[in-house]
């Protein structure tokens, strides 16, 4: 129960100010049971039209301008809509509008988050799940963790977003992504002085991770699927431990 109204509050507080982080009228978000299926600007983003078609696992809005990438060499290239999220969620929705005042209240002050790090990839994988789901035509988020409206099923993207940031995170790209989520939230001045000599070796995090997803099987099921493939069965997926990761999903 606190769990289930943990994530109640922090969706709705999102919801709130979703208008602010997609650039987009603020009335397709108000009323949780609008009918955004029918607005073709969050279709464009998520990549369907009409509602009876499915959803891809790497939908347009992870690529910058929404252009996708069958290679997925751009993923997660549109980090400004993700920062935002992280950023209303731990410093308040007025940090959208204004520097964090740092209140001892903030979700940051409460779970010490100072940076995004491997250790905490999860809340990252959190966060790009959240922004779909307040896209989707969804009104309520799902216990199943399957969408009754849209039948994404959010735990199944989840673990692949999770997935793909582990095993990508040491590549120029995903560092520049992170880099740019960081400094956004946190600052470019203090992140200087967590991270003086301009990097750390996360690779016993990043070991710890893949195994706890056991990537270490040869096996073709634990290929990250391409870009083109619709949403798979679901699958049963247990969250990690973490700073409301649990409350956040």
């Amino acid at each position: 129960k606190c769990i289930s109204d943990a994530r109640s509050n922090e969706i709705k507080k999102l919801r709130g100010v979703a208008g602010d982080i997609f650039d987009l009228p603020a009335k397709y978000f108000a009323n949780p049971s609008f009918d955004r299926a029918s607005v073709v600007e969050i279709q464009k983003m998520l990549g369907v039209f009409g509602k009876t078609q499915a959803y891809k696992i790497f939908l347009p809005l992870l690529f910058p301008g929404l252009q996708e990438d069958t290679t997925l060499k751009t993923v997660f290239g549109n980090w400004i809509l993700f920062a935002k999220i992280l950023r209303a969620s731990l410093h308040g929705v007025t940090s959208l509008h204004q520097e964090p005042c740092g209140g001892s209240k903030t979700n940051a002050r409460k779970w010490n988050f100072q940076q995004v790090t491997p250790g905490s990839i999860a809340w990252a994988a959190v966060i790009v799940c959240r922004a779909i789901f307040l896209l989707s035509p969804d009104s309520e988020f799902p216990g199943s963790g399957v969408g009754k409206s849209s039948t994404i099923s959010y735990k199944d993207l989840f673990f692949q977003y999770k997935k793909m940031l582990i095993t990508k995170w040491d590549t120029r790209c995903i560092k520049n992504i992170m880099a740019s989520i960081n400094n956004h939230i946190f600052g470019a001045a203090k992140l200087s002085t967590l991270n003086p000599a301009g990097g750390e070796d996360f690779s016993d995090e990043i070991n710890r991770a893949m195994l706890a997803l056991d990537m270490s099987s040869d096996s073709e099921a634990d290929e990250v699927p391409p870009a083109s493939l619709v949403l798979p069965a679901p699958v049963s997926l247990a969250l990690p431990e973490g700073p409301g990761l649990n409350a956040a999903l």
